[in-house]
């Protein structure tokens, strides 16, 4: 596991762990202004089962957050964020949003191909686009409090859409049933 820093405008503060697999899952965080970072419980879980699979993974804090350097954009510039990230891989990724940074990868999923995990889209909160047609998943949470069933299947069909119960929009306590969700859907995403 390597600390780095991504670009120079803004230079972006990220950790990467190349396990010599094809493909790398990049790791984005909830809302900036609301404490999201890439320490949160979700994207560690999401990286924890990704490189616990064999898959390398990076996760990194959008501009603004931490040793990141810009400020918060409402999401434009982050979206820039998430593009810089993939192409400083310059690998096939797969890209795991939580929250916020699910909006973001759906923002970032208008102008580019990539298979994706949506964790807890928030669709009452931000106007998602539509991602039918493309390789994009999502997982959340029946007692998530931006959740609305309605409202994700205008974005993705009802067969990419996993809701588990009893779980809320934060996962406290209910990590390793996201970790178990991962290692069973990562295998199932085209490279």
């Amino acid at each position: 596991m390597t600390s780095i820093f991504i670009g120079t405008n803004p230079k972006l503060e990220a950790v990467y762990e190349d396990k010599g697999s094809d493909v790398c899952a990049v790791i984005t965080h909830p809302h900036s202004l609301m404490g999201g970072n890439m320490s949160n419980n979700v994207v560690m879980a999401a990286w924890q089962a990704m490189v616990g699979s064999g898959c390398s993974a990076l996760r990194f804090n959008f501009r603004g957050v931490g040793r990141s350097g810009g400020e918060f954009d409402n999401g434009i510039g982050e979206t820039s964020d998430l593009a810089a990230v993939i192409d400083f891989l310059n690998r096939p990724v797969v890209v795991i949003g939580y929250s916020f940074g699910a909006w973001v990868a759906a923002r970032f999923l208008q102008d580019a191909k990539a298979p994706c995990i949506l964790i807890s889209p928030p669709v009452t909160m931000f106007s998602f686009p539509s991602l039918k047609g493309s390789d994009v998943w999502s997982v959340t949470g029946s007692q998530d409090q931006f959740f609305d069933r309605s409202a994700l299947l205008k974005i993705l069909e009802a067969e990419r859409i996993t809701v588990l119960d009893g779980v809320d929009h934060f996962w406290f306590g209910n990590e390793e049933l996201l970790r178990r969700f991962l290692g069973k859907t990562i295998p199932l995403i085209p490279k």
